[in-house]
């Protein structure tokens, strides 16, 4: 279960931010969310887009363990806190 307080519903992540969180490219981060896999951007102003970072944080937490011997997808060995 996530924790998200309410300034965390109101927080942005950059591009930049996402790419570095995710290691994934701008390209391929476009092509995720164009197919639906993604969190959409958000239009904060004129020249500059942002993730939600509940939303982000949601769409971390649905991949699923790496380690195909994990019983529990939900915390994939993570100490819960």
């Amino acid at each position: 279960m996530t924790n998200t307080s309410s300034t965390d519903n109101l927080r942005f992540l950059t591009m930049k931010e996402v790419c570095a969180l995710t290691g994934y490219s701008r390209t391929h981060i476009y092509r995720l969310e164009a197919a639906g896999q993604f969190p959409r951007r958000r239009k904060l102003s004129i020249s500059k887009i942002g993730f939600r970072f509940a939303e982000f944080e949601a769409w971390a937490n649905s991949r699923p363990c790496a380690d195909p011997s994990s019983e529990n997808d939900d915390e994939c060995g993570e100490d819960a806190p």
